[in-house]
Order: structure tokens, then sequence, then C-alpha cells
């Protein structure tokens, strides 16, 4: 992929279980936009420091939130919005990653190419970057970050 853009929530919830190193690891860059940002940082925690010191490193890129120009459900949060428009009105072949899925089914229904947070971790555990993918989503599901067990599953077996 030429741009990988990240939505705040595979963010948070990696930085939540100091995890997320993993995205560094996987791809050179990722930018997200200022809306994600904003949401990311609007607490004061530790995952939020996190992800501020990733921005301060620069392998973690801010970018403008990009003019609005196609309709997408009110539903979404703006940092969906954003980082969908963003892949949207991007020359490049872009890769998003999104959890949330009104926003995949957005993402999707413009055929533009999603990945979640449990399918990098199973590409992370295939490329040794950690031992087990689903130690990992077990520690994201019990800081209250649902990733269920079909996906698990399907991710498993894809494995194969």
């Amino acid at each position: 992929m030429d741009i990988v853009i990240a939505d705040a929530g595979p963010l948070i919830a990696l930085a939540k279980i100091t995890h997320l190193h993993i995205l560094k690891d996987l791809f050179s860059g990722i930018l997200i936009t200022q809306a994600v940002v904003n949401e990311c940082l609007q607490a004061q925690t530790d995952d939020a420091l996190l992800i501020k010191k990733a921005l301060e490193s620069g392998w973690l890129k801010c970018v403008e939130n990009p003019p609005f120009k196609h309709a997408l459900s009110k539903s979404l949060g703006l940092g969906e919005q954003s980082s969908i428009e963003y892949a949207l009105q991007s020359d490049s072949n872009t890769l998003l990653i999104l959890d949330d899925a009104l926003a995949r089914k957005h993402a999707l229904r413009n055929q533009l190419n999603i990945v979640g947070t449990a399918a990098l971790l199973f590409a992370a555990q295939r490329k040794a970057l950690i031992t087990d993918a689903e130690v990992v989503i077990a520690e994201l599901n019990q800081t209250g970050y649902r990733i269920s067990s079909l996906v698990v599953s399907q991710l498993k077996i894809s494995m194969i």
C-alpha cells in the first residue's frame, strides 16, 4: 500500500495495551487526520501519551481533515468520516485501518481497502512480531475493546 490511514479506535485500543508499536513494525508510516488526532489526544491518559509520542517521532503523521465531498453517514464519527474521505480523495493505493462496523461498511461500499485490528495482529504473529495474536486480542477484550470470537475464528482459518 502506498498510504496507510488509521482511525482512532485501533490506535487507542493498541496503545491501551502498550502494543501501538505493532503498527510501526508493520508499516513504514501511518497517516491520521486531525479529527483522529483530536479524538486520540482528548483524554490525559497513558494511551494518549503513547499516541502523542508516536506523532512526535514521525511514524504516525497528522494530515489536515479533507474537505467533505462524498455522502457519508452522519452516524459515523468525525474521525471515521475524515479517514474515509481522505482515502477517497487520495490518488494513491490506500489501506484503511478501521474496526467500526458502520465505517467498514461505508469504506467497502466505496471500494476502499480495509483491515481491522484483529487481522493486523494475526499479520504481526505471522511476521513473528508477537507470539500469539489471540493473547493480544484477549487483552484488548479485557479493556472493553470487543473483537468477536467469530472474527478470531475466521482469521485463524485463513492462516492455515
